[in-house]
């Protein structure tokens, strides 16, 4: 019985070492630009809400919603009679800090030449020479006083601090405003920047990670059929949302004739180059498992499974994107299910258009 046995047993190892031979091919690069259409809006390049720094009632409001501004323009003009009583008040304790402090240090200066001649004591000489030189701090504090009290009255003048349109208004003429209010509701303008706008898109990663600044793009909106406006990217969030798996990606749109308002919805189409590590191959390359993708490679006369990204269906050709493959890869034709990474296998190059 045994010596049957062996000749079996020698047989069916020589068999296990044979190599199977598999047909294969190599990547071809995946040259062709790839356009990516994602949606997106335009918003204001710059905007601001406009507060009143002044309590009191609005006198005048020479604009209104719509009306484009200048930097420095007046938006509205508050009466605050309170502050133009104040700051009379303070010029007048003003004078009045002059004039104690003048004769302080009259007294001082004499009291100094006294003391010379021992006429005064040197503890007096020092208190008057103290009490001038508190008089003058006193004029020095009054004078801060008249000009925080003009910067307040300046403030009843309210400016637009940039070009902007007025996009909303809460006030009307006689109203009450107040001054540094503690809540963001009492705001009196809402104007924004519309001869340059951003356009904001929620980009997934393989389009986020091929933008670099200046990337060129095409925006189109609906309610514009027939134009395109280019567009740059000017800045992005470089920072994932873990909810969308999105990274906020800004566009510069310029927007000299105001054709665009802000808020509009469109797309945004990217011509973008393949990814590095991005090649054509076959569909029946392709290899599914566990839900993953992968292709079977000849390497140093083994198998070997590569996991791959995979992107457009092209037809009878597959984009995959992956690292570990490269231009002279073996990639195995219709691999036959019953190979395992680490068997030996003979590539047979296929001939083109065979």
């Amino acid at each position: 019985m045994i010596a049957r046995t062996l000749p079996l047993l020698f047989v069916a190892t020589a068999f296990a070492q044979e190599a199977a031979t598999v047909r294969t091919v190599a990547p071809a690069p995946a040259a062709e630009s790839r356009t990516f259409d994602l949606p997106g809006r335009t918003e204001p390049v710059e905007q601001a809400r406009i507060f009143s720094r002044a309590t009191g009632t609005v006198r005048e409001r020479p604009v209104d919603i719509g009306d484009r501004v200048k930097a420095g323009d007046t938006l509205a003009v508050i009466d605050i009679p309170d502050i133009d009583r104040e700051l009379e008040a303070a010029k007048a304790s003003v004078d009045q800090a002059v004039a104690k402090a003048e004769i302080a240090r009259s007294t001082s200066n004499r009291t100094a030449g006294l003391l010379n001649s021992q006429a005064v004591s040197k503890e007096e000489a020092e208190q008057r020479q103290a009490s001038a030189a508190e008089l003058e701090a006193a004029v020095r504090a009054a004078k801060a006083e008249v000009g925080r009290l003009e910067e307040l009255q300046n403030f009843a003048v309210v400016k637009a601090p940039f070009q902007a349109t007025i996009a909303a208004r809460r006030i009307n003429r006689g109203d009450f405003v107040r001054g540094d209010s503690a809540t963001t509701s009492e705001w009196m303008f809402h104007i924004v920047r519309l001869n340059q706008l951003r356009f904001a898109v929620a980009a997934t990663p393989d389009v986020a990670l091929r933008l670099t600044p200046e990337t060129e793009a095409t925006v189109k909106f609906a309610e514009l059929p027939g134009r395109n406006f280019p567009a740059k990217v000017s800045r992005s969030s470089k920072l994932f949302d873990t909810a969308t798996g999105t990274m906020r990606v800004e566009l510069l749109l310029e927007n000299a004739d105001f054709t665009l308002p802000a808020g509009l919805t469109g797309t945004v189409a990217f011509k973008l180059p393949p990814a590095p590590g991005t090649y054509l191959l076959p569909n029946n390359t392709l290899v599914l498992r566990d839900g993953k993708s992968f292709v079977s490679v000849v390497e140093d006369g083994k198998l070997k499974l590569i996991d791959v990204l995979t992107g457009r269906n092209l037809g009878p050709q597959m984009e995959v994107t992956s690292a570990a493959l490269k231009a002279d890869s073996q990639v195995i034709v219709s691999p036959n299910a019953m190979l395992r990474p680490g068997d030996p296998v003979t590539a047979s190059p296929l001939v083109a258009g065979k």
